[in-house]
Parts: C-alpha cells; sequence; structure tokens
C-alpha cells in the first residue's frame, strides 16, 4: 500500500483551508457571541448574507466542505489500514494493553490524589470519626445511586435531567447534616481533578458546621 497522500485527498483540503475563515466567522457572529440552541448552518447563512455571497458561491463552498470531510475520511482510513499493516495483531494487541495500564494508573494516582485532599480537608475542619465515616458512607451510596441512574432508561432527556437535579440535591442535603455551606463547595472542588490540595487557600472563616453527626 502506498503511503503517499494523493492530490486528489489533498485538493480538497487546501480548498477547505480557504473557506474555513467563513465557516469561524459563521460561527462565532460578533453581534452573538453565544445563542444556545440555535444551528451553526443558520449562523454561517447570515455570515453570507453580511458578506454579500450569492447562492451559487455558497453551494460551491458546500461541496467544498463535503469534499474536505469525505478526503479527511479518506485519509484517516488510510492512516488506520497503515498503522495496522505496520503493528500487526500482537503490536495492537500489546498497545490497547499498554494503554489500558496506563489509563488504570492514571486512575488509581487521580484518586489516590482525591483522597489525600479530602482527607487533608477532614483533618483542617477537625471531624471527629464518627462524621468521616458518615461521610464516606454518603460517599459509597452516591455512587452506587449515580452508577444505577447512569443505567436507568428515561422517556425523553428532561425527565433525565430531573433525576439528576434530584440526585444532587439528597446528596446536598445529607452533607448538610454534617458541613457548612462553605466546607461543602470545598469538598466539591477536592473531588474535582484539579482540586483543591493542602497549602491552598481556604475560607477559615467557617467553622465545623457540626463536629458529630446529628443524631450523636
Amino acid at each position: 500500500m502506498t503511503t503517499s497522500i494523493s492530490r486528489k485527498l489533498l485538493m480538497p483540503a487546501l480548498l477547505a483551508a480557504f473557506v474555513a475563515p467563513l465557516s469561524l466567522a459563521a460561527s462565532a457572529s460578533p453581534d452573538h457571541p453565544s445563542r444556545p440552541g440555535e444551528h451553526r448552518e443558520d449562523l454561517r447563512q447570515e455570515a453570507f448574507e453580511r458578506a454579500g455571497i450569492d447562492q451559487q458561491t455558497r453551494d460551491e463552498l458546500k461541496d467544498a466542505r463535503e469534499d474536505y470531510r469525505n478526503a479527511m475520511k479518506d485519509l484517516r482510513d488510510e492512516h488506520r489500514q497503515q498503522v495496522d499493516e505496520i503493528l500487526g495483531e500482537d503490536g495492537k494487541a500489546a498497545l490497547e494493553k499498554a494503554r489500558q495500564q496506563m489509563h488504570e494508573e492514571y486512575r488509581a494516582e487521580q484518586q489516590q490524589a482525591r483522597e489525600a485532599r479530602i482527607e487533608a480537608l477532614f483533618d483542617e475542619w477537625e471531624l471527629s470519626e464518627s462524621t468521616r465515616e458518615a461521610l464516606a458512607k454518603q460517599r459509597d451510596d452516591f455512587r452506587s445511586e449515580a452508577e444505577a441512574l447512569k443505567a436507568q432508561e428515561f422517556e425523553n432527556p428532561e425527565e433525565r435531567r430531573q433525576a439528576w437535579k434530584d440526585l444532587m440535591q439528597s446528596q446536598h442535603d445529607a452533607l448538610s447534616e454534617h458541613l457548612s455551606e462553605q466546607q461543602i463547595k470545598e469538598l466539591s472542588d477536592a473531588l474535582r481533578p484539579e482540586g483543591h490540595g493542602p497549602g491552598k487557600p481556604h475560607d477559615h472563616g467557617h467553622g465545623p458546621k457540626h463536629s458529630e453527626p446529628m443524631d450523636g
């Protein structure tokens, strides 16, 4: 199989490079920087109107975009085939295994870092052991409910959004039994990959809401 890129594939890509500025202008209208839900094609047509682009030219540009998409698909397919031939079945399997291992190691590192941030916060707040255990149980319960919710089927997107909203509110209410609003916010930040770690600024004006669970 040839490793060169044919002129037939390059020409639509080069033409698309000249079309791209118009597409970008259409997707970032200065008068409307953000219009949720409005189709990108409507913005593109508005840009064409303002630029005085006639319908024949628009059709040619549309054809050029389609040629570009097809050319890029052909290039991706060609590249994928080349990679398969170079690696072979054993190489592909080994590479996939290595990627999986790296992914698992990364997730483990992230989890360990999150746990360290959370433990640092709990130490800073001087939470009792019983409160820490209650919060750990709430996290486990939330994970289980979230997994079940992800697997659940809904009749429409709005029903799904409401279910997630209810779950998040339930989690917030449970946390409120042990933590102040400021602490809940800091805990939420710590749970993110880029969350606040030890040594990051916290608002020390808010002490623990409860050092013991509500039921004592």
